[in-house]
């Protein structure tokens, strides 16, 4: 073979081998291994764990919340008794100037219940409809409102708060409200809007006077008989699954305290806790 011709095979070789190198170097480089067992320049720091990022802690399940107020508290111990024997913290609300109202509040304290004072509250076709005594009326002026407020509070120092009995007339009136939730907001009490009136303005009344407020989602009413009863606590499941709490009020009857007690097993079994209602005031 002429001397050129083998210049030129050589030569080829090499291009040939250099390139086949210069790719197995930047196969390296990449992470790979050499093809041949070279280190071509290795860098270390490769083979250098980074420091692992912690997981992020699991994110807990927010637990839904029942408030249970049951009501009209102040003329019948048996009922009282049979609330406290439930053995839930469940919320009483208790009306002014009955014969038990005193003695009921104090022993709702010691049996770690919380206590709603329940204020009477002029309804529609009043005095056809009466609240009973010590009833608030439109006529009244907002010093009286006031005035009376002050004094129910005085005689149940130990309640949370404060809810209407009725009212589905006064709680549509802004300027009473105001009157009758300035010495709610004095002792930094809660106020429970129980809806009576879909036109009611207590809830927004109150937040704007800084009260810390709750708005009734379900009531059940012995009126109705068990098996509507039975139908609005089915409800509560999943109102509070919803909405993460829900405020349930319980008129106080025999029937209902029955029918109540039936359900907060199953309640508590998908994860609903029983809670006083001060915890879901807003």
């Amino acid at each position: 073979m002429p001397a050129r011709a083998w210049a030129l095979c050589l030569g080829l070789i090499a291009f040939l081998l250099a390139a086949v190198l210069g790719l197995d170097a930047w196969q390296t480089r990449e992470g790979e291994s050499s093809l041949f067992g070279l280190p071509w320049g290795h860098d270390e720091r490769a083979h250098v764990p980074l420091p692992s990022t912690p997981a992020p802690p699991p994110i807990e399940p927010r637990i839904a919340r029942v408030a249970v107020i049951v009501d009209g508290f102040g003329a019948r111990q048996d009922l009282f008794d049979r609330v406290v024997a439930i053995g839930q913290p469940l919320t009483i609300a208790i009306l002014p100037d009955l014969p038990l109202s005193e003695r009921i509040a104090r022993a709702a304290a010691r049996a770690g219940l919380e206590v709603l004072l329940e204020v009477p509250l002029e309804p529609y076709r009043y005095p056809d409809v009466d609240p009973g005594p010590g009833v608030l009326l439109l006529s009244m002026s907002h010093d009286e409102v006031a005035g009376l407020m002050t004094r129910y509070l005085a005689e149940l120092p130990s309640v949370a708060g404060v809810i209407g009995h009725m009212g589905s007339r006064f709680t549509e009136d802004r300027a009473h409200m105001r009157a009758l939730l300035e010495p709610v907001r004095a002792r930094g009490l809660v106020f429970v809007d129980g809806l009576v009136s879909n036109l009611s303005v207590g809830d927004a009344v109150a937040r704007a006077l800084g009260v810390r407020s709750a708005r009734r989602q379900v009531r059940v009413d012995y009126a109705e008989g068990e098996g509507p009863a039975r139908r609005r606590l089915e409800e509560v499941a999943s109102v509070a699954a919803r909405r993460g709490d829900a405020v349930v009020i319980v008129r106080g009857h025999p029937l209902t305290i029955r029918v109540m007690k039936e359900y907060i097993p199953g309640w508590e079994a998908r994860g609903i806790r029983i809670v006083p209602v001060s915890r879901v005031a807003q």
